[in-house]
């Protein structure tokens, strides 16, 4: 099967990206200590990196030669005898018997042998280190960049893009910007590991999940208690849950910017001797209570904060 990764390895061409490639690898595998010896060029001793397992002090041979036993042998060559490791890092496949071969040569100096061939380093970059694959090869995770492009068509063209479900709270369902839901909605389709690999904007990604999540919960409790309180100054009556409806349905808009006259506009959903003027009575009490009043200030701030973060986004 053609894999875009091992493609990539192979027709790797820059002796020095692909040492700090190497070094990056061995920094992810929690390798201690790693240090490259000359990343900038210059002779290094057959050393190209430094590093530690333990107490084991280690080395790396990173190579992009094509004949590689023979540059092999020159490296070790150059090595006293210790105990310690040598990594092998190299753009091609090594066979179980060249690998034995070496590691007969390596073990003769008192090393132990640790070969990243093609195929290991395919694997590799493939699975657990897809954000080195990307730095340095350039390739993307497919979920990864299947999600990006779904995150910009969303935000380049949204009305081409139908809505999947309506948002749960009846402020976010006012609110005139869906955007910051409607993204939202998308990610909670993938898993936070792949919104992490998305290519430029990852991060921000998983900051919207976080601050749109904490906005949600805070609307929630925010409406909760609006109705709370409306359920205590309007009392019981006959159908007494849409009665206290219609005040919410009322008192939330006022609360954020619209008027009295912009909501009759919308049409009469008033019943049961309810009056555009006892709605406004109520409300007025509501706006003078403290916690309601932290509570806005609050969703006010988180829907400027999921705004600014949005805007990073190209």
């Amino acid at each position: 099967m053609f894999s875009q990764t091992r493609r990539a390895i192979e027709d790797f061409d820059n002796q020095h990206d692909f040492e700090r490639m190497a070094a990056d690898i061995l920094n992810a595998l929690e390798y201690e200590n790693v240090e490259p010896m000359a990343p900038c060029g210059g002779s290094d001793g057959g050393r190209d990196i430094k590093f530690r397992e333990g107490d084991t002090p280690g080395i790396a041979f990173v190579t992009l030669e094509k004949k590689l036993k023979d540059k092999f042998k020159r490296d070790l060559s150059k090595q006293g005898d210790a105990e310690a490791i040598i990594a092998l890092f190299c753009n091609v496949d090594v066979s179980p018997s060249m690998k034995l071969t070496f590691a007969r040569d390596a073990i003769a100096k008192g090393y132990i042998l640790l070969v990243f061939d093609l195929e290991r380093l395919r694997s590799l970059l493939d699975s657990s280190l897809k954000g080195i694959r990307q730095r340095y090869l350039h390739i993307d995770d497919e979920v990864a960049a299947k999600l990006r492009f779904e995150v910009l068509s969303l935000l380049k063209y949204p009305d081409a893009v139908p809505e999947t479900s309506p948002p749960p709270t009846r402020l976010e369902q006012m609110l005139v910007d869906k955007l910051p839901y409607r993204i939202f909605d998308l990610l909670m389709h993938y898993e936070e590991k792949d919104i992490a690999e998305v290519p430029q904007v990852g991060s921000t990604l998983e900051k919207h999940l976080k601050l749109y999540y904490e906005f949600r919960q805070k609307v929630r409790q925010f409406e909760s208690d609006l109705m709370a309180m409306i359920a205590e100054l309007v009392g019981d009556r006959f159908n007494s849950k849409a009665i206290w409806q219609m005040y919410f349905d009322y008192a939330l808009p006022r609360f954020f910017g619209n008027t009295k006259e912009q909501i009759i506009t919308w049409g009469n959903f008033l019943n049961y001797g309810v009056t555009w003027e006892e709605t406004e009575r109520v409300f007025s009490i509501l706006l003078s209570k403290p916690e309601l009043a932290s509570q806005i200030d609050k969703l006010d701030e988180s829907i400027a904060l999921i705004t600014q973060n949005l805007g990073k986004i190209g």
